[in-house]
């Protein structure tokens, strides 16, 4: 005798679950594309890479000179920093402090090569002109308003 009622089949039930989430899916991410690319400058750039290319081409080029020299000077100190922090990471036993002691030598001097840099960048803007102020500022408002590209594309 055959049974009245067969047994119910789950796999069409899986399968359209499974079709609903990879649609599901697939809506998210086309819609967190959408909201991520869509360009309306909601993310200002960095400040300071801001001020730099919005300045005239030869000053942007003098103060990248500056970095240039500075961060070619700094280039052997960082190695040997680097050799320092493998040191005191592969210590036994561990010594945080040493290890802290590295890091906050990279942080002063990165701070000392933004304030130089930051006292470049004013020196370079006193000796403008005020029309040439006034037209930086322009600059400024138009790099701040179409925002930064890659910053928006990494978030």
């Amino acid at each position: 005798m055959s049974d009245a009622n067969p047994k119910k089949r789950r796999w069409p039930r899986i399968l359209l679950g499974v079709s609903l989430a990879l649609n599901l899916l697939v809506i998210g991410l086309v819609a967190g594309t959408v909201l991520r690319f869509r360009g309306d400058g909601r993310h200002p750039p960095a400040f300071g890479p801001a001020l730099y290319r919005a300045l005239p081409d030869a000053d942007r080029k003098a103060l990248h000179g500056e970095l240039r020299g500075r961060h070619d000077g700094g280039s052997k100190s960082r190695g040997e920093d680097f050799r320092a922090l493998a040191e005191a990471l592969r210590a036994v036993p561990f010594e945080p402090g040493a290890v802290e002691a590295v890091i906050e030598a990279q942080a002063q001097a990165r701070a000392e090569v933004h304030k130089s840099l930051n006292q470049a960048w004013l020196a370079r803007v006193s000796d403008m002109s005020d029309t040439e102020r006034a037209d930086y500022a322009d600059r400024l408002e138009e790099v701040v308003r179409k925002g930064d590209r890659r910053r928006r594309h990494r978030d």
